[in-house]
């Protein structure tokens, strides 16, 4: 079982972590999110509004194959840190789909 403080701890100290935590959530966004770069649902999934556009661009920079550096990725940790619950659930999900 994955519990939000070992999502924390692996955002923390991985940088690649926080890459496919940024791609996990934005694939969570609805199509007409991910089209316009924002939140228009408030279901819970995904990116809040706040962090939608700085969210999305992030995740279609790791998508073309770079990584996050510097100012970048120190954001993006701030970003996912924020969503350990998510990320929790998400994990738990990938795990119960390979049993």
């Amino acid at each position: 079982m994955t519990t939000a403080a070992d999502i924390i701890l692996l955002l923390k100290v991985n940088d690649l972590a926080v890459e496919r935590a940024i791609t996990v959530l934005y694939q969570r966004q609805t199509q007409d999110e991910r089209s316009h770069s924002m939140t228009k649902h408030s279901n819970g999934i995904g990116f809040k509004a706040n962090h939608a556009r700085l969210g999305s661009y992030y995740a279609k920079w790791i998508a073309s194959g770079r990584h996050l550096t510097g100012s970048h990725i120190v954001n993006a940790r701030k970003i996912t840190l924020q969503y350990s619950r998510q990320l929790c659930e998400i994990a738990e999900e990938k795990l119960a789909s390979q049993a």
